[in-house]
């Protein structure tokens, strides 16, 4: 119970500021635009800096062991599977519908919150190995749901330009994996910043966190609680329970070492990222249960990421 509310207290202000950004929105003091233009404006230049800065002293870090890209990946196939064969089934969904509630299943919110999370409960030396996660995480499964969505329920295809509008999301990513891959590389050169800069480049990691964790509260703001609550429900409880214990179970079985199993575990614990609902605006499909899974996941997750750190035992971060 100790380290359960260690790890709440741990995690709590982390959540604060979600409930902030949420709050912001709600009250009036931002609109929608203004949202949009701060989740560019992370996403593109404050993330990428985090990102290189964390990774810059990728050399001088312990080898990252690539299994965790099975134990993680192998959930994804798996609960994908099934959630396209019960949606299909149970509420007889059509393709595009299947998708995107097969894929809130699994499609987590491994850089907003996944970065700040894992850096606060499992410490810097993580960063790598989740790094890999993020890097096939987006173009993965926006390709998967891209493919699944190629034919319309009536059988036929769907124009290119619809088809492809969804793999454009990918590449606003681009930022964030340049950041892993320049720090990584940057890290074996040996050589060190200028001061001046090395300053500067700290001082945008530094506003990075809050800055990212308030941008997910304002983008909550957006998203309804009472939308297809049966849906999302559903989706909640694959994400937040299903998805982790299948990857501890993976995990477990490739024999991985306690940091990555702890790091892989934690990152599929993540609630449902704010990308299911782009997927779904680009599909036009289950927009309702979309909303819902990442809103009632998110907040959720305030809770639901503690008790993980605590089943798995992680030692707490001082």
């Amino acid at each position: 119970m100790q380290l359960f509310l260690h790890h709440v207290a741990l995690c709590a202000p982390l959540f604060l500021l979600v409930a902030l950004g949420w709050g912001s929105v709600k009250i009036g003091l931002f609109t929608n635009e203004v949202t949009k233009a701060l989740g560019r404006f992370t996403f593109r230049l404050l993330m990428p800096v985090m990102l290189f800065k964390l990774m810059s002293g990728f050399a001088d870090m312990p080898p990252v062991d690539w299994r965790i890209l099975i134990a993680f990946f192998a959930s994804c196939a798996i609960i994908y599977a099934m959630g396209r064969s019960f949606f299909k089934h149970v509420f007889k969904t059509d393709a595009a519908a299947t998708t995107v509630l097969a894929m809130a299943g699994i499609f987590g919110n491994n850089v907003q919150l996944g970065v700040p999370i894992v850096q606060v409960s499992l410490g810097n030396e993580a960063i790598p190995a989740i790094s890999l996660i993020i890097i096939f995480n987006v173009l993965l499964l926006w390709t998967v749901a891209i493919c699944q969505c190629g034919i319309r329920t009536d059988g036929q295809h769907r124009n290119w330009r619809s088809a492809a509008a969804p793999m454009l999301r990918v590449f606003q990513k681009i930022p964030i994996v340049l950041g892993i891959l320049i720090g990584s590389a940057w890290s074996f050169t040996g050589i060190k910043l200028p001061d001046f800069l090395e300053k500067s480049v700290e001082l945008v990691a530094m506003s990075t966190t809050p800055m990212c964790l308030m941008v997910v509260g304002m983008g909550l703001a957006q998203h309804s609680f009472r939308a297809a609550l049966t849906k999302g429900s559903i989706i909640t409880a694959v994400k937040l329970v299903l998805q982790p214990l299948l990857v501890w179970i993976i995990a477990k079985i490739l024999g991985l070492g306690t940091l990555e199993t702890n790091a892989v575990v934690l990152m599929a614990s993540l609630p449902v990222a704010i990308n299911i609902y782009l997927m779904a605006q680009d599909f036009k499909a289950e927009e309702g249960a979309a909303s819902n899974s990442i809103f009632v996941s998110t907040f959720l997750s305030a809770l639901t990421v503690p008790l993980t750190l605590t089943l798995l035992g992680a030692a707490p971060q001082f």
